[in-house]
């Protein structure tokens, strides 16, 4: 015991540490029981339009009375689920966007199967996302909306904004948004240098098992199980953080599997044509040119992110040479950049300090 410490006091530290070990034991059993698990995407919503699974919600306000600002289409990949936008109750970028007054729309893939084994980047950048866009504005009578993205779902909304100029999208938020898909990792890696054939990892439906997306994401963050138990152990001492990680681990787990034909083409070209990189992607018999985007773009890269690292994202600069284009790096991984305390007091507060800046100017 150090000199400078009282018998007093070193007694109550070691209650104090009794006390946290019974807390971690207590929340430990009710985590391995599966009791109070963690619920997700609990803030209200309607849905406003469907078509095929595919399904379009509007949050609804905070307050009363029509929202004070443009609405938001936040579309998420095709690998993982877009609960994610709104996990829990004070870790939710949906919530925040609420509280700010906007008018908050999420685009749901649905769990594609046999059946949407042969859905192409054309089916979602062509078809499901430019009606998605257009019920948006029918819904709220903007005149104007902000495509957010992440992930993948950047690189749809980029696809989808480019390939369609009548569609009147006056911003776009990338989070944690690929372009250099060679720098993905090992499986973009076998799959790039032709050692592993797009058609190797297909199941019977046609489509990528979400079994081997996984496996795909944990060789490119091999500790990640490691850290994973690191922050549960350290949540057990709180009821709050235990439902946050669970909430976390349980999204992070939640892969849905990936289309087999869009599959086929990002690996084509973006992996091995690296199209993206070049910025010109041939979509639908025409060739979508990326540097033709003329509106402000918010650029979110983790300088933590072992999914999506800086490498992967930062040729965008390049590409979208006639977008007004604000980087904005911030210390997180793939999810902390919305998700956790650093995300609530200061990364959202950017983003939503951006999305005020280039909303003025569309009406409802």
């Amino acid at each position: 015991m150090p000199a400078n410490v009282s018998p007093a006091e070193a007694l109550a530290r070691f209650r104090r540490e009794i006390d946290r070990t019974a807390v971690r034991a207590r929340n430990g059993v009710k985590h391995l029981s599966g009791f109070s698990a963690a619920a997700v995407g609990e803030t209200p919503r309607d849905l406003v339009w469907t078509r095929d699974k595919v399904a379009l919600f509007r949050y609804r306000p905070l307050a009363a009375g029509p929202p004070r600002r443009p609405p938001v289409l936040l579309v998420m990949s095709l690998v993982t689920r877009p609960y994610v936008f709104d996990l829990r109750p004070g870790n939710s970028l949906v919530a925040r966007l609420l509280e700010d007054r906007h008018d908050v729309y999420l685009l749901d893939w649905g769990v594609p199967d046999a059946v949407e084994a042969e859905n192409t980047l054309e089916t979602y950048c062509d078809e499901y996302l430019p009606y998605a866009a257009r019920a948006t504005l029918d819904t709220s009578g903007a005149t104007g909306l902000t495509l957010f993205g992440y992930c993948l779902g950047g690189v749809l909304g980029l696809l989808t904004a480019a390939g369609h100029p009548d569609l009147p999208v006056h911003n776009i938020a990338l989070l944690a948004t690929p372009i250099d898909f060679a720098e993905l990792g090992p499986m973009a890696n076998l799959l790039k240098t032709g050692r592993l054939e797009p058609d190797e990892v297909l199941d019977e439906t046609g489509n990528v098992p979400a079994s081997t997306l996984l496996e795909g994401f944990r060789m490119m963050a091999p500790t990640g199980d490691v850290l994973t138990l690191v922050n549960l152990w350290n949540s057990f001492t709180d009821e709050a953080a235990l439902a946050a990680h669970q909430a976390l681990v349980r999204w992070s787990g939640d892969h849905i599997p990936f289309p087999g034909a869009a599959f086929r083409q990002i690996v084509d070209l973006f992996v091995r044509r690296q199209c993206l990189v070049v910025g010109k992607v041939p979509l639908g018999g025409r060739v979508v040119d990326l540097g033709s985007l003329r509106v402000p773009v918010l650029d979110i890269i983790g300088t933590k992110d072992h999914l999506v690292p800086r490498p992967a994202s930062e040729p965008l600069a390049s590409v979208l040479s006639g977008a007004d284009l604000q980087p904005l790096h911030l210390q997180a991984g793939h999810a902390g950049l919305i998700l956790g305390r650093k995300a609530q007091r200061e990364f959202i507060p950017a983003v939503l300090q951006w999305l005020d800046r280039h909303s003025a100017l569309i009406s409802h």
